[in-house]
């Protein structure tokens, strides 16, 4: 029975059979050193010609990185001077007994941990490139980002639905959305699981869901991708969005309690820093982030309908210099700037009761209070020159009652790299889709990234 590699510390004296990846092989005279890794660690196998049979001694010779083996040998506690305080298997070794090889491997193109690597070099070897430490870290830690958010929701009533990624209407409206042919008919890739969040309110009340969304958007820049994981919810009766705000607060401080509890090691590996969270979120309109930059800077962009890349940046810094805070909302975007199901604000109807929450000067989190009255959301439809027809499906939620109701998006690959300190939202993407990769290169060279 495989014992896996988290477990041998408590096997002193033992036989123990383990499997795994060959991470380095070091000969010294007659003897070869093994780092062999796992799902749960790495360990030090010690395999010699006087414990091998000759055979199995000979296959040891031949391993190189990434040769997956079984081994069978007997866990020994390390000499006092050769303990690796780093490791949690670092007071123990096993001394081979016998010698297995699963699966060879190719000489490895390159070092994929080395930090000069390329970025277009990086993820075209992805497959090799995600198996180093630091990249599993990342994913680890992503991974549990996803945990937070699930388990913060589900502490609080949220019910967790699966959402379907093929629509017979855009979500968000505009061009910049993936067609296809569907049966003769025509579908799109959802670009938000907005709609059926809004039906299932009317379901559940309090829901989420966790899954890919497809924007169709030309962007070549280092915080753009065309497919992204999107960590949304929605709940009803609520008074206004600051509701919605306040359910975000709360879940980023859970999730910084999380992270530390179950990714501490992995976070050190990265350049991570201790998240500002003051006591209160600053919260402005947009008009007053507009006007504030216009005071500091001289640059006025006050009739603007959304903050450009270096403004998101400039209020990040001064709400960290200002409010001590990673975190600021920007509310009340101009209503035709925004969707047709975001609430207008009844004291100035150009305005919407939406917002973004911007971390570390990057947009992470869109969300707001949505029209629930079907009359409104009706006219709203025709006002933006779409058809009412074509949103039956979706319009029957309200024509047969729904509570006052608001919810929220995270993208989950932009909250991971400005948490770690990731300058290219791609090295935060497991499999990265933009205009110039699916799984490799794609494009012509005018589409290359530009950072």
């Amino acid at each position: 029975m495989r014992t896996i590699l988290a477990e041998i510390s408590q096997k002193i004296g033992q036989e123990v059979e383990i499997a795994g990846f060959i991470q380095t092989r070091r000969n010294l005279g007659k003897m070869v050193f093994l780092d062999v890794r796992d799902f749960s660690g790495l360990a030090q196998v010690i395999c010699t010609p006087f414990d091998l049979s000759a055979e199995d001694y000979e296959k040891v010779k031949t391993v190189r990185s990434e040769f997956t083996v079984l081994i069978k040998g007997v866990v020994n506690p390390r000499n006092e001077k050769n303990i690796n305080p780093d490791s949690s298997t670092g007071k123990v070794e096993i001394l081979a007994k016998e010698f297995k090889i699963l699966s060879e491997a190719e000489p490895l193109p390159l070092d994929p941990a080395d930090e000069k690597m390329g970025l277009d070099v990086y993820l075209d070897l992805l497959p090799l490139t995600l198996r180093t430490e630091k990249n599993r870290a990342l994913f680890k830690i992503q991974a549990e980002i996803v945990n937070a958010f699930r388990n913060f929701l589900l502490s609080n009533g949220f019910t967790e639905f699966p959402c379907p990624k093929l629509v017979g209407e855009s979500t968000e409206g505009g061009a910049d959305v993936f067609s296809m042919e569907y049966f003769g008919y025509k579908a799109f890739l959802a670009q938000s699981p907005q709609f059926y969040k809004q039906i299932m309110v009317g379901v559940f009340e309090r829901v989420f869901t966790v899954g890919n969304v497809y924007r169709a958007e030309k962007h070549a820049t280092s915080r753009h991708l065309n497919e992204y994981t999107s960590l949304d919810l929605e709940f009803g009766f609520i008074k206004d969005h600051v509701d919605v705000i306040n359910l975000e607060v709360e879940f980023i401080k859970f999730l910084k309690e999380h992270l530390f509890k179950t990714v501490a090691k992995e976070l050190q590996m990265w350049n991570f820093q201790p998240l500002l969270i003051p006591e209160k979120f600053p919260v402005l309109k947009l008009r007053e982030v507009q006007e504030l930059i216009k005071k500091e800077t001289g640059v006025d962009h006050t009739q603007e309908p959304d903050l450009e890349p270096n403004e998101e940046q400039w209020i990040g810094e001064y709400a960290k210099n200002t409010w001590q805070s990673d975190f600021v909302f920007v509310t009340h975007y101009p209503t035709k700037k925004r969707p047709v199901y975001t609430y207008p604000d009844e004291t100035d109807p150009e305005f919407t009761k939406s917002f973004d929450l911007l971390f570390r000067g990057i947009e992470i989190t869109t969300g707001g209070q949505r029209i629930n009255d079907y009359k409104q959301l009706v006219a709203n439809i025709k006002k933006w020159g779409y058809n009412p027809d074509k949103f039956e499906f979706y319009l029957q939620a309200f024509k047969y009652g729904m509570p006052p109701e608001g919810g929220l998006a995270i993208g989950l690959e932009r909250l991971t790299a400005k948490l770690l300190g990731i300058d290219n939202v791609k090295r935060a993407a497991l499999f990265p889709r933009d205009l110039n990769m699916i799984d490799l290169q794609l494009s012509p060279p005018e589409y290359k990234q530009k950072d």
